[in-house]
């Protein structure tokens, strides 16, 4: 019993986590976007950052392709993450995922004249 419990655990975890929302960074033109994709319960669900509702492409499966100087206002939660909440606008519902952000996506970025590297 218990050795069927496992192995059926073992084939839905990566089935799971396959449709977590994930981040990443992209270019878009000149610049660098975050892109946001992932998985919806219903296609007419809304998904939302902070009080921001984005525009997201796909049904069920969607994504969301957001330019850096826009995702750098968004609040960021602890260890550099972002709240995302699907609303159910029909059931009035609302289910958020914290979603990990590449690692420097969203700091300032520094201009530098030169850099001086030497050996000790």
């Amino acid at each position: 019993m218990a050795l069927s419990l496992v192995c059926a655990l073992t084939m839905i975890a990566p089935a799971h986590a396959e449709r977590q929302t994930r981040a990443r960074l992209v270019s878009c033109g000149e610049n660098s976007c975050l892109r946001l994709s992932g998985y919806r319960a219903r296609a007419a669900m809304i998904v939302r950052i902070g009080e921001h509702d984005l525009s997201v492409e796909g049904d069920r499966a969607w994504q969301a392709t957001v330019p850096l100087d826009i995702a750098r206002a968004w609040p960021i939660a602890r260890n550099y993450a972002l709240r995302v909440a699907f609303v159910d606008p029909n059931a009035g519902t609302e289910r958020v995922e914290t979603v990990m952000l590449p690692p420097g996506s969203l700091g300032a970025r520094t201009q530098i004249a030169s850099l001086i590297v030497s050996a000790r």
